[in-house]
């Protein structure tokens, strides 16, 4: 059964308390907040004619839920509230006239005492056995009649939260029978702590710090050119010795195939350094934070490997370029003389060795750098033999041309006659050399000593070719190196900005605000928790991390949030145990009815539990029914009461505390002596101790 209530929530406080609660109660009441309507004192008429309409109770009906024959009407308001007593004179006249006036109407006047001049207000409304509608007044302080008191005016809005819920979807004895009476109620909540997103993302946060989905990355080595020289060029064939060979026209083909090599090379190399162009062109740290953030380190460690393996064959390569160009013991003498550097300060002659042996260095450093193979081909003895036996052999071919030349002058005109070179021929057979014979003779050993010096040279110009790219590829793998190892020292500084940003970022953990009027029961989540190592999971393969190479904290905080309220929902709520002894004691403190009253014999106490309860009695009776899981409410209730019974007009409002450092206690005189003045905070025991004083006599 539900009951129809019709909330009005007066401007101001009041109707603040019940536009926090209203997300609430549609949340936890579910269908039954169908049988709740909540409206402004200016809407009485027309939240009648909603919550009374036949859709909605039908709908009721449709849902499992029967709704009471009678109407609850709440009037939620300061007691000294304007317009209130206007506002309840016209209720009395509208209860009677209209459709609903037929039905029976149960009017519930909760009125916030926050002042002394609210009491005052509600003495106009005494209790009365004949008055009409049923009506209840429920007077709520910031006072406990147990003394204690709350800090804030917005606390009560877990009262006014379950007080409702309480009318609506219980069978707690709320209800006037008749007249008009005056009860005292308290509420608290005993809770399990829920898990709040709040809450949960650092701890999210923590497990993520653990999961890895995949090993570290591999560091790639360093790129290679795609390029190898083209065979070397075949040896001329030997031609007839009509005319002497020419030496240019033979040897100049590997001055071309030099330059046509070297250029492919070129291209070849610069394909290859364009691939270490990015900033992190392998974005080993990126690829580490997929793989999870266990995956950092090694990659880190990695990184740390691969750099010291280049840096030692980058090494050995200018080892062979320095012992090259003779400068091999002179920089390893700078390089110990630098290793002690801020020791040579004030030693003038060490000093001026360092600045020679940089200045001597200084050209082979420029060669490196322009990639110039001629420089170290000067030096290289193997080419400087090549380059020698070349000249010797040019020269010796100039040589050889030159007799040729002299010999073709010297030789006679031939023969033009075909009879008559016939019978030279004859004659020449048959008779002794001539001297014409010989010249041919002579020219056809030059010849053969001409090729013969072209198959030397030629030979000599490979060995040549072999040097140049002998030094060609040490200097492009030098250069290859040197950017491959600035590429690993970028990616390293990257990864090590994303492992201090990992160290740094630390997600406070946020929870709600305490209400004394909620009891938590913590329910801590760990990290090692299946479902929590499952959120965490999920959010890598999803790459949240990721923000973390792009030093968007932010962004991984706010994918850590919906991951957390993900987490909170799959959660839930568990079943509340049977509280146990130490933590319903300071629920019964919480729950102490909400009014600041004398204790009189008359008075009767009474209390309901929503929700699991103990089995041993607290001091009062008590009747209990199911609720929702995960907590229970209790009610406290002390009846009759009156407006003579109250003590709201002995105290003053206390302001509200002000976050900051404690003060330093002011020092009070002691209690007697020169008319120190004794300072209470409890007005109950204040009034204790006047009525005993008047007592003595």
């Amino acid at each position: 059964m539900v009951h129809p209530t019709l909330l009005v929530a007066f401007p101001g406080f009041p109707e603040t308390l019940a536009r926090a609660a209203q997300p609430l109660w549609t949340e936890r009441l579910g269908p039954k907040a169908l049988a709740l309507e909540v409206v402004g004192p200016k809407d009485l008429e027309r939240g009648f004619v909603a919550l009374l309409s036949q859709a909605r109770q039908l709908e009721l009906k449709r849902r499992g839920l029967e709704p009471e024959a009678s109407l609850s009407l709440v009037v939620l308001a300061k007691a000294d509230q304007e317009g209130l007593p206007g506002f309840l004179e016209t209720l009395k006249t509208q209860v009677g006239q209209g459709p609903w006036a037929g039905m029976e109407l149960r009017l519930h006047l909760v009125l916030f005492l926050l002042g002394p001049e609210g009491l005052e207000a509600l003495k106009a409304l005494s209790p009365d056995p004949g008055f009409h509608p049923p009506t209840r007044v429920w007077p709520v302080s910031r006072w406990g009649r147990n003394g204690l008191y709350l800090p804030k005016e917005e606390h009560l809005a877990v009262w006014v939260q379950h007080f409702v819920e309480a009318l609506v979807a219980s069978r707690a004895p709320l209800q006037p029978e008749k007249g008009l009476d005056w009860v005292g109620l308290g509420i608290a909540r005993l809770e399990l702590e829920r898990p709040s997103p709040q809450a949960l993302v650092p701890i999210l946060w923590e497990g993520l710090q653990k999961i890895r989905i995949a090993p570290a990355p591999e560091v790639p080595p360093p790129p290679s050119r795609a390029f190898t020289p083209s065979p070397p060029l075949t040896p001329p064939k030997r031609e007839s010795c009509t005319q002497h060979p020419e030496w240019n026209a033979h040897l100049s083909k590997w001055e071309a195939y030099r330059s046509e090599q070297t250029a492919k090379a070129m291209e070849a190399g610069e394909e290859a350094l364009a691939l270490l162009d990015s900033p992190t062109p392998y974005e080993l740290g990126r690829r580490a934070l997929l793989a999870g953030l266990p995956a950092l380190p090694e990659t880190l460690t990695r990184l740390e490997a691969a750099a010291k393996t280049a840096e030692e064959e980058r090494k050995g390569l200018l080892e062979i370029l320095d012992r090259t160009a003779g400068v091999a013991e002179k920089r390893a003498r700078l390089h110990r003389l630098m290793s002690r550097k801020n020791r040579l300060r004030g030693q003038g002659d060490l000093e001026r060795e360092v600045q020679e042996l940089e200045k001597e260095l200084e050209p082979v450093d420029q060669a490196i750098g322009e990639g110039d193979v001629a420089f170290f081909l000067r030096r290289d003895p193997e080419a400087q033999e090549a380059e020698q036996r070349l000249t010797e052999l040019a020269q010796k071919f100039q040589n050889n041309a030159e007799q040729w030349q002299n010999e073709l002058e010297e030789a006679p005109a031939p023969p033009t006659p075909f009879w008559k070179r016939w019978l030279l021929w004859l004659w020449r057979t048959l008779a002794r050399p001539t001297k014409h014979q010989e010249a041919e003779e002579t020219r056809k050993r030059l010849c053969d000593r001409a090729w013969q010096l072209l198959f030397q040279a030629w030979a000599e110009e490979e060995k040549r070719t072999q040097r140049y790219f002998h030094y060609e590829a040490i200097l492009h793998r030098f250069a290859l190196l040197t950017e491959y190892l600035k590429a690993l020292s970028r990616e390293q500084n990257r990864a090590t900005g994303v492992q201090k940003l990992v160290e740094g970022f630390s997600p406070a953990p946020s929870s709600p605000e305490e209400n004394p009027l909620v009891i938590r029961i913590p329910q801590p989540i760990l990290s090692s928790d299946p479902e929590l190592q499952a959120a965490a999971r999920l959010l890598l393969k999803e790459g949240a991390l990721e923000a973390l190479w792009d030093g968007d904290l932010p962004g991984l905080e706010a994918r850590l949030r919906e991951a957390a309220e993900r987490l909170a929902d799959q959660v839930g709520s568990a079943r509340l145990p049977t509280p146990a002894e130490e933590l319903w004691s300071p629920l019964v403190a919480a729950a102490a009815p909400r009014v600041l009253a004398r204790h009189w014999p008359e008075h009767h106490q009474y209390a309901y539990v929503l929700g699991p309860a103990p089995g041993t009695r607290w001091g009062e009776a008590y009747d209990r029914e199911d609720w929702l899981p995960g907590e229970s409410i209790l009610l406290r209730l002390v009846f009759p009461l009156a407006p003579e019974h109250l003590l709201e007009d002995t105290v003053s409002p206390l302001q509200e505390a002000v976050p900051g450092p404690p003060e330093e206690p002011k020092p009070t005189a002691e209690p007697g002596k020169d008319g120190g003045e004794i300072i209470r905070n409890n007005p109950l025991l204040d009034e204790l101790l006047a009525s005993d004083v008047r007592e003595v006599p």
